[in-house]
């Protein structure tokens, strides 16, 4: 976006905003007694608008949009904003083991209480029980 002037740039955020309001359809307020305003949201854009009237909501909401997608073109969005994800969001950078490292397996085993305790109360029990599997 930095070779373009902002007559581009505008232009391009007409034909971007057109196309939003295409798949936003018909912009139909509904009344939230909870905060005591009209509001409107869609699903595919993250923007809310809230007025005191249905005429407000209608005439102020694509201004909104419009701001949400000069946003998206500059660049200027968190990357949560944009992503769509289910259950726990995917992968996240730096997320898990660093690649390269190992661990030693393990296996759960259960024990008598009195055992367990045993092990627990010293890191020589558990030398002397591996030296007893070798």
């Amino acid at each position: 976006m930095k070779n373009i002037n902002k007559n581009q740039f505008a232009q391009m955020v007409d034909e971007h905003l057109k196309m939003a309001l295409l798949e936003v359809g018909e912009i139909k307020p509904w009344f939230d007694p909870e905060v005591q305003a009209w509001l409107f949201e869609h699903e595919l854009y993250p923007v809310e608008y809230g007025g005191n009237s249905k005429k407000e909501v209608i005439k102020n909401y694509p201004l909104y949009l419009r701001g949400f997608i000069e946003h998206r073109l500059n660049g200027n969005l968190a990357s949560f904003i944009e992503a769509k994800t289910r259950g726990r969001g995917g992968k996240r950078e730096g997320a898990g083991r660093p690649i390269g490292s190992t661990k030693a397996p393990t296996a759960v085993v259960r024990l008598p209480l009195e055992i367990a305790q045993w092990l627990k109360a010293d890191p020589a029990h558990l030398e002397q029980v591996r030296s007893l599997l070798n």
